[in-house]
């Protein structure tokens, strides 16, 4: 269903040019044997060649052709390794994308439900809410920070976006900022691109004791979550926090990668 377009070509082509010299011959006259006898017959005088000199010069060879340049072959060398992670990770985010737009229709969320138990990963359901995808803003552990320059956006995740919004979802930013600093947060994803309309939903917290598991949760009467990405397991679930090995297994194991989806962080700024 996800779109596939990647192209890369190059091409090189070298030339040389070829240049010759004549060696000098020593100014000693020769003698050239033109025919030998058969044993038993005379023998006839050997041939006598002049020697070179000004009046009869060596006769320079003949330079070789420089060849005609053959067909531009293709270059066969790979990506860079920086733009092949960024195709990478572009198809990462479309994948989020496509995947929450497959669930759109069905009652399962992919927010864990913490009263349900057994093997299958227990996911809260939800019924007549929009479907919605949520992208957590804040880099690790930490608060996103707007700042003054403008944010780049990770690659291909202004596409996603795009076609997620286009499929029917509503986008869902999710960080421990107090609500205070909403209007710095749409200034930076309205400057980077990834929410050019400022239509988007903000999930910041109201209250300090208010964690981004507890926003998020506040809204799932009017929305339905699809899918999740972050760039830590605390981002799907405040649980992991909580866990002594964050890398412990657990029945939410499965979700990694369909429904939650490990990602760097959507917004970037340049280094100085």
């Amino acid at each position: 269903m996800s779109p596939r377009a990647l192209g890369l070509a190059g091409v090189v082509l070298a030339s040389a040019a070829v240049s010759g010299c004549v060696a000098a011959l020593p100014i000693a006259a020769g003698t050239v044997l033109t025919r030998q006898a058969a044993k038993g017959e005379d023998r006839k005088e050997p041939a006598r060649i002049a020697a070179p000199n000004a009046r009869n010069p060596v006769p320079a060879p003949a330079a070789s052709p420089t060849p005609a340049p053959g067909p531009i072959a293709p270059s066969t060398a790979p990506p860079s390794p920086k733009s092949a992670l960024a195709a990478n990770r572009a198809e990462d985010f479309m994948a989020a994308a496509l995947f929450a737009i497959d669930g759109i229709g069905s009652d399962r969320s992919v927010v864990p439900d913490p009263a349900a138990d057994g093997d299958a990963a227990p996911v809260l359901p939800c019924s007549g809410a929009r479907p919605a995808l949520l992208v957590d803003l804040d880099p690790g552990d930490v608060a996103f920070q707007p700042q003054a320059e403008p944010p780049r956006a990770q690659p291909g995740l202004v596409a996603a976006l795009a076609t997620a919004r286009a499929g029917g979802l509503t986008i869902l930013w999710s960080g421990i900022l107090d609500e205070s600093r909403a209007d710095d947060v749409r200034g930076a994803l309205r400057a980077s691109g990834l929410d050019p309309a400022g239509r988007d939903i903000l999930l910041l917290t109201r209250d300090p004791a208010e964690s981004k598991t507890d926003r998020r949760n506040a809204e799932l009467g009017d929305v339905c979550i699809k899918a999740i990405v972050g760039d830590r397991k605390g981002d799907f679930d405040a649980l992991f926090d909580y866990l002594r090995d964050a890398d412990a297994p657990t029945p939410f194991d499965s979700l990694l990668g369909a429904g939650w989806f490990l990602l760097p962080p959507p917004l970037d700024y340049p280094v100085r």
